[in-house]
């Protein structure tokens, strides 16, 4: 076990400032959520920041979010190289040498590692995950071959979850179309407010 400290670089995110001459694209919490949710993310427009820690994001980096009930984290795509992040993100660079991104990011979904970073939030209201406890956490590093079957295996059952909502929202469409088509096949027409007409 390492911490993650060791075998990842591990940057803040950068305020959003309105653009003035160089425009750049930022992600932020909100766009991590829709990811999560299997939507595009919108991303903000704002000016190129002008800091050492502001790194772009590549693919195969982690974000992560660092507000929030849940800790949120995904896996760079290509449609996200280049885009700044946020300040209620954290984006994690693994060495590839030791850790498969996507191994990375089914070990930080976990149950028990959610739980672990949960208690190293801080604040009020809408708690903060520290950057320390964050970097502190330990990591298992079981060989690599081993680390990109874990990967495959927690990336199918995501994609499982996925298809599934997807088919639910579709079933409960249809189940509510077929409904309303049984009322008005009954002579039954109804306005908005739900009232017999």
């Amino acid at each position: 076990m390492l911490k993650l400290e060791k075998i990842s670089t591990i940057v803040t995110g950068v305020p959003v400032q309105e653009a003035s001459a160089e425009p750049a694209r930022f992600m932020r919490l909100s766009d991590l959520t829709d990811i999560k949710a299997g939507r595009l993310p919108t991303l903000a427009v704002g000016q190129s920041p002008n800091v050492a820690r502001a790194l772009t994001i590549e693919v195969g980096d982690l974000v992560i979010g660092a507000r929030g009930a849940v800790t949120d984290v995904c896996v760079a795509e290509p449609y996200l190289e280049g885009v700044f992040i946020s300040l209620d993100l954290y984006l994690v660079r693994p060495n590839r040498s030791y850790v498969d991104p996507h191994y990375l990011a089914a070990f930080l979904e976990l149950p028990t590692t959610q739980a672990l970073l949960s208690g190293g939030k801080q604040g009020t209201g809408l708690a903060r995950l520290a950057k320390e406890a964050l970097a502190k956490m330990k990591v298992p590093l079981p060989p690599m071959p081993q680390q990109r079957l874990i990967a495959c295996l927690a990336q199918s059952y995501e994609q499982e979850t996925r298809l599934l909502k997807q088919l639910a929202d579709i079933k409960t469409f249809f189940g509510r179309e077929a409904i309303t088509r049984a009322i008005r096949a009954a002579g039954i027409d109804t306005d908005y407010t739900g009232s017999a007409k």
